[in-house]
């Protein structure tokens, strides 16, 4: 019987260990030949390096305004491309960052908090030499490091551009048995190791045709060949709190920073709720919705946001 219960111990320790050290050996290690592959610049910050791309404005129509967008989980600054070339061509300069564990950024092993976002943000407007107030926006993720920031350095941030912000109502719950499971230590790994990252690399339909082409430039999967991208996506998710923090929008309003929120009718992502609420925590904000918008808003329906976000700039500066 204790042979028996030993051999059944040997092979479930092996099905569970196994698997785990199997999954991730080929990826590739986030190194200097992986960082020459960037098309943009570094700044070394206090937590590491993190990867930015300029978009400038031809000289005789730069209007001497910059625009910081921050991208949201999972996808790589790229996103932002379409909206940042038309920002260009009516004279903003804009400025593309990768936040720490995507695209060519450093994935550093500290807790993503909101400590660590703001620290990011405020480490790489120095680093950049970005004279402030600046315009700050961001989607998603991105758009709630935005806000965040704004709501302690008020001062520093000229307008807030919000593109389906994360922070206040999402649609499902954190509360599911899985997301209990993921915020455990050692289960939660395995999990996310050996079950979540297999889901996350699925084979999809882009929703960007116009991002460019490989190497971290137009698919959002290249950078999870490179070690640290998937326990760095579970360190936010356990880490940085994407419901119910209107507290930081209110906050912000009530600083006088300006801000234009857009939402998707049809996002599965943020819950329109979102739009309602910020509109009562954030009386003065200007908040569109883009009624067969999704998630991907800024970029499947981008001639729909880019007039929004000029006319806005336009008005508020």
């Amino acid at each position: 019987m204790r042979k028996i219960f030993l051999t059944l111990m040997v092979i479930t320790a092996a099905l569970v260990i196994v698997p785990y050290v199997w999954i991730g050996m080929g990826d590739k290690p986030f190194d200097d030949q992986a960082r020459a592959l960037a098309p943009g610049e570094f700044a070394a910050l206090s937590s590491g390096q993190v990867h930015y791309v300029w978009v400038e404005p031809a000289p005789e129509n730069a209007n001497g305004e910059t625009v910081v967008l921050f991208h949201g989980l999972y996808v790589p600054n790229f996103m932002f491309v379409a909206n940042a070339e038309a920002l260009a061509a009516s004279g903003y300069r804009v400025l593309l960052p990768d936040h720490y564990g995507h695209g060519f950024s450093d994935r550093p092993t500290e807790d993503y908090d909101q400590a660590f976002f703001a620290r990011q943000v405020g480490d790489l407007l120095t680093a950049t030499g970005i004279k402030t107030p600046v315009i700050l926006g961001g989607q998603s993720t991105g758009a709630m490091v935005a806000t965040l920031y704004a709501s302690q350095y008020p001062e520093h941030v000229k307008a807030l551009l919000l593109i389906v912000p994360a922070g206040i109502r999402m649609q499902g719950s954190d509360q599911t048995p899985m997301s209990k499971i993921l915020r455990a230590p050692v289960v939660g790994e395995w999990v996310w190791r050996v079950l979540a990252r297999r889901k996350l690399r699925a084979p999809y339909v882009p929703a960007c045709t116009t991002c460019g082409d490989g190497k971290l430039l137009g698919d959002a999967y290249v950078q999870a060949e490179y070690r640290g991208y998937f326990p760095a996506m579970l360190n936010i998710l356990r880490h940085f709190p994407l419901r119910r923090q209107e507290a930081i929008f209110k906050t912000t309003a009530e600083a006088g920073v300006p801000i234009l929120a857009i939402f998707g009718a049809k996002d599965e992502t943020v819950h329109i709720e979102s739009a309602k609420i910020l509109a009562e925590v954030a009386p003065d904000a200007k908040i569109v919705i883009i009624e067969e918008g999704d998630h991907s808003v800024n970029f499947r329906n981008v001639e729909a946001v880019n007039p929004v976000l000029l006319e806005y700039l336009k008005a508020a500066l």
